[in-house]
């Protein structure tokens, strides 16, 4: 009555049966980037996202200025965090860094509170541009053009400023 009924060839080996063919999806071409670099009253940026990379030149200032252990607890297994966010603007000059270990690493972009007070602090040190690059100070026309010599010269002032104060 109840006859006896093995599976399927290929369900027993695993293989499934053969699907229909899917429908062509529409593919839709993203616009290429563009190559050409981003202008600011007629002078080339870099992208956001090299200003904002830690190269080795401001990571050894970070150290020489801040110290080569995590500021909180004086760990020497240290991490390099960027006070203002790079998704906020941030960039990666030395005034807008801070060695920390892992766990007050980890803490700064966990608690708003501490990192608050961690831009504040340094705020009070550097001014409230601590956080921006030669083209951002250039963009807010608070220096005449992008030159080194130009940012340098004012985050000085900032910094004697406050100290003046």
């Amino acid at each position: 009555m109840f006859g006896f009924h093995p599976y399927p060839k290929d369900v027993q080996i695993g293989k499934h049966p053969r699907k229909e063919p899917e429908t062509p999806k529409l593919i839709v071409k993203k616009p290429k980037k563009s190559k050409k670099p981003l202008m600011m009253k007629g002078r080339a940026v870099p992208k956001a996202k090299e200003r904002s990379k830690i190269t080795k030149k401001e990571y050894n200032r970070a150290i020489e200025a801040f110290g080569a252990a995590c500021a909180e607890c004086q760990n020497p297994a240290i991490e390099m965090h960027h006070l203002k966010f790079r998704s906020q603007g941030g960039k990666g000059g030395f005034r807008n860094l801070l060695p920390l270990c892992k766990t007050h690493h980890m803490k700064a972009h966990k608690s708003r509170r501490y990192a608050d007070s961690l831009r504040a602090e340094r705020e009070s040190i550097y001014g409230k541009f601590f956080w921006a690059d030669r083209f951002d100070l250039f963009k807010e026309g608070l220096i005449p053009n992008t030159t080194q010599q130009a940012f340098e010269k004012f985050m000085e002032r900032e910094e004697h400023g406050k100290k003046s104060h």
